[in-house]
C-alpha cells in the first residue's frame, strides 16, 4: 500500500479549522470548540481555499454555510478525523483487558444480532463480546453495561445518548402447514379458526394489529402465550398457529421458507429500536466500534433488493 507524502497533505490545523467549523456549520462554534479566535478559524479556511484555489463555504452576513465541493470535503475529512480519533483510542486501550458489555432483548438478539456478530468478531478479535438479554428497566449507573438494543416507545432518558436502529412494522406469519391448512386465510378475519401465538413480552400486539386491520371478531384470548416473542415465533415454525412478527427480524425465515407471511397487511408499532450507550462508556473504543459497525451493518441491510421478491402464501383451495 503506497501512503500519500505529508508533504501533499494540507497543514494540519487548518484542516482541522475546517473540519469543525463545516460539521458545526459556524465558525463562532468550532472557534470555540478549538479553543481559537474566530478571525483564526477564519484565517485557516481561507488558507485552504488559496491552497486549493476553490471556495469551501459561502459567506452571508450573518452565518456561513457550505459550497458543493465544501460539502463534499467535509464528508471526506471528516470522517478522516473520526478514524484518527478511533485509532488512536484503540491503541491507547492495546493491552488492556478489553470487554464490551452488550445488552439486548431477546428476540433482537436471537433473531438479528447473533447470527451477524460474527463479522463484528472478525474484524475485532481483541474485543471480548459479553451478551446479555434483559427487559428489566436501563440502569447505567449501577451496571457495567456499555450498551442496551431496546425497542423504545417514546422518548429517550436525557443524557443518553441514541443512535436509531430500525422503525418496523408488524404482520402475521405462520408455517407452510398453516398457510396451506384446511382452513383457508383469506382475511384476517379467518384468524378466528386458528390459534393465535401471543408474546407476553409483548402483549397488546395482537390487540393493536386486529384493530389495525379490521378483525375484531377474533377472539383475543385464543391460542398460546409465550415468554418473549423468539419463542413466538419459533412454535409458529413449527405449525403451532399464528405469530405476529416484527418483519424485519424473521426475514431470514421468510427468505428459507420456514414462516410464510400469511397476509399484506403490515401495521407500524409505535415502538422504535435504538442502540442506547452508557454515559459512563461512551468513547470507550470497544463500544465506538461496535457502534460503528452495527450502523453500517444497518446502512447495508437497508440498500433495497432488487432480486423479485417472494409471493405471499395463497390462500388454500376449498
Amino acid at each position: 500500500m503506497q501512503y500519500p507524502s505529508m508533504a501533499r497533505l494540507p497543514p494540519l490545523t487548518a484542516l482541522r479549522a475546517f473540519e469543525s467549523a463545516a460539521r458545526n456549520r459556524s465558525f463562532t462554534k468550532a472557534a470555540e470548540e478549538l479553543f481559537l479566535t474566530q478571525s483564526a478559524i477564519s484565517r485557516h479556511v481561507r488558507n485552504l481555499e488559496e491552497l486549493f484555489g476553490i471556495a469551501l463555504f459561502y459567506r452571508n452576513h450573518r452565518a456561513v454555510t457550505l459550497t458543493p465541493d465544501g460539502e463534499a470535503y467535509m464528508r471526506d475529512v471528516v470522517e478522516a478525523f473520526a478514524r484518527i480519533d478511533l485509532a488512536t483510542r484503540r491503541l491507547r486501550y492495546s493491552g488492556r483487558q478489553n470487554v464490551l458489555n452488550l445488552q439486548a432483548f431477546s428476540t433482537f438478539a436471537m433473531y438479528w444480532l447473533i447470527p451477524r456478530l460474527g463479522r463484528f468478531q472478525e474484524i475485532n478479535p481483541e474485543i471480548e463480546v459479553r451478551l446479555t438479554a434483559s427487559v428489566a428497566p436501563l440502569d447505567f449507573e449501577h451496571s457495567d453495561i456499555h450498551a442496551s438494543i431496546r425497542a423504545v416507545n417514546g422518548r429517550v432518558d436525557d443524557g443518553i445518548r441514541a443512535d436509531k436502529l430500525f422503525d418496523y412494522g408488524l404482520i402475521a406469519v405462520g408455517a407452510p402447514s398453516i398457510a396451506a391448512g384446511t382452513r383457508p386465510l383469506r382475511t384476517p378475519s379467518d384468524l378466528k379458526n386458528v390459534a393465535l401465538l401471543h408474546s407476553l413480552a409483548r402483549p397488546e400486539d395482537w390487540g393493536v394489529w386486529l384493530q389495525a386491520v379490521g378483525a375484531q371478531d377474533v377472539p383475543l384470548e385464543s391460542g398460546m402465550k409465550f415468554e418473549s416473542s423468539a419463542m413466538a415465533y419459533r412454535a409458529a415454525e413449527q405449525g403451532l398457529g399464528v405469530a405476529l412478527a416484527q418483519s424485519f427480524l424473521i426475514q431470514d425465515e421468510l427468505d428459507k421458507g420456514s414462516l410464510r407471511r400469511l397476509f399484506p397487511h403490515e401495521v407500524p408499532s409505535e415502538r422504535t429500536y435504538y442502540l442506547l450507550s452508557s454515559p459512563r462508556h461512551c468513547g470507550d473504543p470497544a463500544l465506538e466500534l461496535f457502534r460503528q459497525w452495527l450502523l453500517d451493518e444497518i446502512a447495508a441491510a437497508s440498500v433495497p433488493d432488487t432480486a423479485t421478491p417472494a409471493p405471499m402464501a395463497e390462500p388454500a383451495k376449498t
